[in-house]
């Protein structure tokens, strides 16, 4: 990693924690100011998360989707296209990849073998849904986030309907599908956390973007294009190619991201609703700025919040609604180009100054010695 990127990664990681910071410091006075026992609401909202083994759990449980919805964000942000189908993807692959377990339940596939088929289904749900509104963009000029909003209502919609005409179970009172085999599910790891499986495979997408960001020239491209577009132009960079291809990498994510909830955090299909995820992810893209290597920091970050928040509104007097609040204070700061921008460019200018003093160091010394050497010959001579 060159000094310049290593300075950007370490301001950001401390403006998102600043920014954290700071909404807690509000909501803190807050609750303060509106708790009939604020001393206690705020102890629960700072420690409950880790008042219990299953708590903890829950908030790493949490930030798994939180992390692969993010690094789906991560693509279509860096190409300043606002592919927002990322919610629907991922709902939509849930219940295609629930309606494939259930299908291959009785052909005794090992459970490597199943996992690996449906993790397969998800990631191809999301690259074929996502395709739609970056087609429509590029060939028509559609607007993206109006096309990708209305999709979202229709993949939620078509999920329902698929649950209710292609594996509902009609020995259950409520609506849902079929129990998923064992085979399909994603093992518990860590014991009494009790943390999905789901987790090595968010790990690993996170070590596979971060190195196709910024070690790959695809990655170099993508980047270029977000924001430079009049030099990716210039440079000869297919731009439309580039842009679509961005939106259906980050697709595949937020599909891999709802086939790894359902299959390690539940034992049938249930969704009849969105789950917001997908929004949660763009949320966790904006604190990350972008960048695939804070995307779980800014997930664990995020979902802390959220289990705090649950924790308030079950033991105190606070509704949850509250920590919406809290939430846009953060992304407002995050988002805010020159909060801390001064420092992250005084920082870089230093850098850049030392590294200037040092190579005119180095010339000298070259200098010196090439004299040296030219006088010793001359003495010789």
């Amino acid at each position: 990693m060159s000094k310049t990127r290593r300075i950007e990664t370490t301001v950001e990681l401390v403006r998102i924690l600043v920014a954290i910071g700071i909404a807690y410091g509000i909501a803190l006075v807050t609750l303060f100011a509106i708790s009939d026992d604020p001393v206690y609401v705020i102890r629960q909202f700072v420690l409950g998360p880790f008042s219990s083994v299953r708590r903890v759990g829950s908030i790493i449980n949490l930030a798994i989707p939180f992390t692969f919805t993010g690094l789906c964000f991560c693509f279509v942000y860096a190409v300043n296209k606002f592919n927002l189908s990322g919610e629907g993807i991922f709902m939509f692959s849930g219940c295609i990849v629930s309606l494939t377990a259930i299908s291959l339940g009785g052909a005794g596939l090992p459970t490597p073998v199943m996992l690996l088929i449906l993790l397969a289904v998800g990631a191809i749900v999301g690259f074929l849904v996502s395709l739609i509104p970056a087609w429509l963009d590029v060939k028509f000029k559609a607007n993206i986030v109006v096309v990708s909003l209305m999709l979202n209502s229709i993949l939620a919609f078509l999920s329902i309907w698929v649950l209710k005409y292609f594996m509902r179970d009609p020995s259950i009172g409520s609506l849902g599908s079929y129990m998923i085999p064992e085979s399909a599910k994603l093992p518990m790891i860590f014991g009494k956390f009790r943390v999905q499986s789901g987790f090595f495979v968010a790990l690993i997408a996170v070590a596979f973007v971060g190195v196709l960001f910024y070690k790959t020239i695809f990655g170099y491209k993508m980047r270029v294009v977000g924001s430079n577009p009049n030099f990716a132009k210039a440079s000869g960079i297919n731009m439309n190619g580039t842009i679509i291809l961005a939106q259906l990498v980050g697709g595949i994510f937020a599909g891999m991201g709802g086939t790894c909830e359902i299959l390690g955090n539940y034992d049938r299909y249930k969704w009849v609703v969105s789950t917001q995820h997908g929004f949660d992810g763009l949320m966790v893209a904006v604190l990350a700025r972008k960048n695939p290597i804070l995307v779980p920091v800014a997930a664990i970050l995020l979902a802390y919040i959220r289990i705090g928040a649950d924790v308030v509104n079950s033991k105190g007097d606070i509704p949850i609604e509250f920590i919406t609040v809290i939430q846009g204070i953060v992304i407002l700061l995050v988002a805010a180009e020159e909060f801390m921008g001064r420092y992250k460019k005084k920082l870089i200018y230093k850098a850049a100054q030392k590294d200037m003093k040092m190579d005119r160091e180095r010339e000298a010394k070259v200098i010196l010695a090439e004299n040296a050497a030219e006088a010793g010959k001359e003495s010789v001579e």
